[in-house]
């Protein structure tokens, strides 16, 4: 049990580690996107996938570990949630829980922070697509004007419609 406790310790302490390098790729990413540097933005693209990767193996881990736990603790998996595991260390081994609740802390702090900024990153985008959506139609309705420049007769429409008679002398 106790083995299983710090292999779940040393997992959580991967995943703060491939945490924080994505916090740093999407915070990289804000920056790439604000010069619009394309191929950054292509590069960290790709290392944000394989950290993902890596952050789902890694919680694949934790999560056969602590069904390792619910079996010999005789607890349904799904009631023993991270906290719950704290919750249940606490009793045996206060050290080992107070560097679980550490870890889980930090964990959630930093999927809060990743959060935040992709919800940045993305009004970044989309403010950006909507202003050059914004410009498209502005070019549009301005080429679209000019399309009538003559008439199904074959009279100059732009010349016709400028031309204003003010008075007749004789």
């Amino acid at each position: 049990m106790e083995k299983t406790i710090e292999q779940i310790f040393q997992v959580l302490q991967k995943l703060i580690l491939l945490h924080r390098q994505l916090l740093e790729k999407v915070r990289e990413e804000k920056e790439a996107l604000v010069h619009v540097d394309v191929s950054a933005i292509e590069g960290i693209t790709q290392t944000k996938e394989a950290l993902t990767e890596s952050i789902r193996n890694e919680e694949s881990k934790r999560l056969k570990l602590v069904g390792e736990l619910a079996i010999e603790w005789k607890i349904p998996l799904r009631s023993l949630t991270l906290s719950q595991l704290i919750i249940e260390v606490q009793g045996r081994d206060l050290k080992t829980s107070n560097q679980l609740r550490s870890a889980y802390q930090t964990l959630t702090f930093l999927v809060q922070r990743i959060q935040e900024q992709n919800r940045n990153n993305v009004h970044l985008v989309e403010g950006s697509l909507n202003r050059i959506q914004n410009m498209k139609k502005n070019v549009l309705n301005e080429s679209a004007g000019n399309t009538k420049t003559y008439t199904s007769q074959g009279q100059s429409a732009v010349a016709n419609a400028k031309s204003i008679m003010l008075s007749k002398e004789a």
